[in-house]
């Protein structure tokens, strides 16, 4: 079976969990942590979405607000798949500081999305291009769902593409590692040669 008879809304995860932008973020930590997610969309209250929100801006803005060194990553929703800020995120879900923060004052306002009736070619293409593991669904104007390249993948594994074999999560997870450490490498590489070019 070709891949475009397949589309966004035979894929996703339809049960989204999803905030407002006055939601508090102690309340935010109680549903990342209840839900086992790393991150939500953000609607406003006529269910429009206005954001996106993850443990990593979580971990940011209290390390900008501790004035401790951070490491930028405003596409942490889209692309964080293991949970690479975890031991921080758990510090500070165990804090009971944050005040009279909500999600709109930490929440990444730009968004990612794809409609409900986009071919899976279309939704890898988009993933490829922005580089991100996942990606918000809409319908109408409404979140319907979140694709994962997870399910791309398995969804690809199921049409006969090369080997019949079902890609396991955990393989999926080990290659994400696998390219995520080759990225912070690349990066590194980049950081020392910019440093070597400034000081000529």
């Amino acid at each position: 079976m070709p891949t475009y008879k397949f589309v966004a809304k035979d894929l996703m995860t339809e049960k989204v969990v999803c905030v407002h932008p006055d939601t508090p973020i102690h309340t935010l930590i109680k549903i990342l942590i209840k839900n086992h997610i790393n991150g939500a969309p953000v609607v406003d209250k006529d269910g429009k979405l206005v954001g996106v929100v993850s443990k990593t801006d979580i971990v940011e803005y209290e390390e900008k607000t501790s004035k401790k060194q951070s490491q930028s990553s405003k596409k942490s929703f889209y692309s964080d798949t293991n949970g690479k800020q975890k031991k921080a995120f758990d510090k500070i879900s165990k804090a009971k500081g944050f005040g009279k923060t909500v999600v709109k004052d930490i929440m990444t306002s730009h968004v990612i999305t794809a409609q409900a009736d986009d071919t899976i070619d279309r939704l890898a293409k988009i993933m490829y291009g922005k580089k991100i593991h996942r990606i918000i669904i809409q319908d109408k104007g409404q979140v319907v769902g979140v694709v994962s390249t997870l399910d791309i993948l398995n969804a690809v594994s199921t049409m006969g593409y090369g080997s019949s074999a079902f890609v396991t999560e955990e393989a999926i997870l080990d290659l994400q590692e696998r390219l995520e450490a080759a990225e912070r490498s690349i990066q590194s590489l980049r950081d020392i040669l910019s440093k070597i070019h400034g000081e000529k």
